[in-house]
């Protein structure tokens, strides 16, 4: 009798030790859990327990994190690769629309019937609306990137420059401005992103189409280093918004 009862005494100590080490177990696992949930961790559970029910449900989480984990990574190159997109061809769009909004202004000083002149006025405020439409789609993209870093070659810089005035130019003729341009004999070669330096002529030949009045310089040089310079006179800076 007394020996059946240490027997029973052993198990119920052994089952109580048992249930502790589950009940800690548990708690360890939640712990990781929260830790996971709060991005304080990307590891994985610890699945060396002792009981095998409980190593397999942390087996079957881990393969379910690791399935998560590659999704959100496949989401954001996807996502990525998509605003690059847009980025590119909301740029390649701005650039022929700069163009025929400058044709068509060039136009205007023509001499047209006044049908003739209506159907003009209609086709400028329209490709204007879809410049501003593209421009905004443009920006939105850019500022909404994480994946900004630029793509470094060998690039004619004194190519992309000439193109990008030259698009600029039925802007420049509409207000009567024809920029002074200095450029070395020898094309200028440097390394850098052409996409993101295109963008950034456009840009500065816009807002010179835009504010200037007169007295335009475009100067590159290259002795020591190789230095660009717009210049150009404005009639009223405080109208000027340099964000």
């Amino acid at each position: 009798m007394i020996f059946g009862i240490i027997i029973l005494t052993i198990i119920i100590a052994m089952l109580i030790y048992r249930l502790f080490s589950v009940k800690k177990q548990i708690r360890i696992i939640t712990k990781q859990m929260i830790e996971l949930s709060c991005g304080a961790t990307e590891k994985k559970l610890d699945i060396s327990l002792i009981d095998n029910d409980l190593d397999l449900l942390a087996a079957e989480i881990n393969k379910n994190l690791k399935g998560q984990r590659q999704l959100r990574i496949d989401t954001t190159k996807s996502e990525n690769r998509l605003k690059d997109s847009v980025a590119n061809i909301s740029h390649d769009l701005r650039t022929p629309l700069t163009s025929l909004i400058g044709y068509l202004q060039l136009l205007q000083k023509g001499e047209l019937s006044s049908e003739q002149q209506e159907q003009l006025e209609i086709s400028l405020r329209k490709a204007k609306h879809l410049q501003e439409l593209v421009v905004s789609f443009y920006e939105l993209t850019i500022f909404d990137s994480d994946n900004m870093a630029p793509n470094f070659v060998k690039i004619n810089y004194s190519n992309i420059l000439m193109d990008s005035i030259t698009e600029s130019a039925p802007i420049f003729e509409k207000r009567g401005i024809y920029p002074e341009i200095s450029l070395p004999e020898e094309s200028i070669f440097v390394l850098a992103d052409e996409e993101m330096l295109r963008r950034i002529f456009q840009n500065l030949l816009s807002n010179m189409a835009q504010y200037a009045e007169s007295d335009i310089k475009i100067i590159l040089s290259n002795n020591d280093k190789t230095e660009l310079t717009f210049t150009n006179l404005v009639s009223k800076p405080q109208d000027i918004n340099p964000d």
